[in-house]
């Protein structure tokens, strides 16, 4: 943990005087995330990584006299439910943050409640839409026009399919963000758009849209859906007819362990892009992954390392917040945030531009080979 504070230290917000201890104050840190329901996939393994992350602070001593206490509740990916714990946690329990929600429709619908209360919240959501309602509002991952830019620019120059079919869930605006990016991006780079189809959430019977993507024969395939599902709709479309051959590719949430776990051999070659690269970008992440595959019994996925490094991101802003840090003095040390050393992306965390609030870190383009999640060189 000697290595973690040095690494943090180098950051423009990290190093401050050790607080006296008669002038500590017992801080209070929210976390609201999916643990059950659709989105369990994602908040599961950031729980458990952000536990861990102010478990290794603590004992290190990171805060010096101050003890942060995290308070973790399981909004079961109900939006309603995440708003009633964040209001909890800003009026009743004095949180100085909120680590969440999940998904972007519950960061939408949080976000004006978290301005009205003036509390920060740090949100997974990838639309950037959700940091409109105000300066509350902070989100862990790049714009969907970043890093699925990035992957479609891959796919159309590196893979060359000559058309894809694409599906998205109609119901949660990240997804469909993620989608119109892609698209948007493969359509410049001369891949034709065989079919766009849009499902819901709930679905699980996909044996019309299976024969519609098999007649196609596109040889390209993409989804937006969360880990299952997806992996649900390629096995049903490959029992259709679609060819072996025919290029997957996916969102962000392809980075699942479930995704892997759903779809088996038959996901086998998913193109997606992910926020860490699963043998590490540095020696933080390298630590990490050993010590979380100890603790835990399995080895981080992709939302892990998001987790964690969202716990080094808030912890880092408490601590630059200085002895009794409020609200706005977080808020304050979020925006300033450059050069974070984190186990996400190319290994740093930054916010480039305060107005904007839109941060900087750089994804990897990955695949499934071998049931394992690896750079695509």
């Amino acid at each position: 943990m000697k290595k973690l504070i040095n690494l943090l230290g180098a950051s423009s917000l990290a190093v401050l005087a050790t607080v006296s201890p008669a002038l500590a104050q017992d801080v209070k840190l929210g976390v609201v995330m999916s643990n059950t329901g659709t989105y369990a996939f994602v908040g599961t393994p950031v729980i458990n990584a952000v536990r861990m992350a102010f478990d290794e602070m603590q004992a290190s001593n990171y805060f010096g006299g101050t003890k942060v206490t995290l308070m973790v509740e399981d909004n079961r990916s109900n939006t309603q439910e995440a708003i009633a714990l964040l209001t909890r946690m800003a009026t009743r329990d004095n949180a100085v943050m909120v680590i969440g929600p999940v998904a972007t429709g519950e960061a939408m619908a949080a976000a004006p409640v978290a301005n009205e209360l003036k509390i920060p919240i740090f949100t997974t959501a990838t639309s950037p839409a959700v940091l409109k309602p105000g300066p509350w509002v902070f989100k862990v991952t790049e714009t969907p026009d970043q890093y699925m830019s990035l992957l479609g620019d891959y796919v159309a120059q590196r893979r060359k399919p000559k058309s894809c079919f694409t599906v998205t869930i109609r119901d949660n605006e990240g997804y469909i963000t993620q989608h119109n990016a892609y698209r948007d991006t493969i359509k410049k780079g001369s891949v034709a758009i065989a079919a766009e189809e849009s499902i819901l959430s709930t679905d699980t019977d996909f044996t019309a849209l299976a024969t519609k993507i098999a007649n196609t024969k596109s040889d390209c395939l993409f989804l937006s859906t969360p880990p299952e599902q997806g992996a649900n709709i390629i096995l049903q479309a490959r029992q259709a007819g679609m060819a072996a051959n025919t290029l997957v590719v996916g969102n962000t949430g392809m980075g699942s362990a479930n995704f892997v776990k759903a779809g088996g051999a038959g996901v086998e070659g998913t193109l997606f892009t992910a926020e860490s690269v699963p043998t590490g970008v540095n020696d933080l992440a390298k630590a990490f992954i050993v010590n979380y595959t100890k603790r835990y019994n399995v080895a981080p996925d992709s939302w892990a390392m998001v987790g964690y490094s969202m716990g080094l991101i808030a912890g880092n802003a408490i601590k630059a917040a200085g002895p009794n840090p409020t609200r706005e003095k977080v808020r304050e040390a979020m925006l300033a945030t450059k050069n974070l050393p984190v186990v996400i992306g190319r290994g740093t965390w930054s916010i480039i531009d305060p107005s904007t609030r839109i941060p900087s870190f750089g994804y990897a383009v990955m695949k499934i080979q071998g049931g394992k999640f690896v750079e695509d060189k």
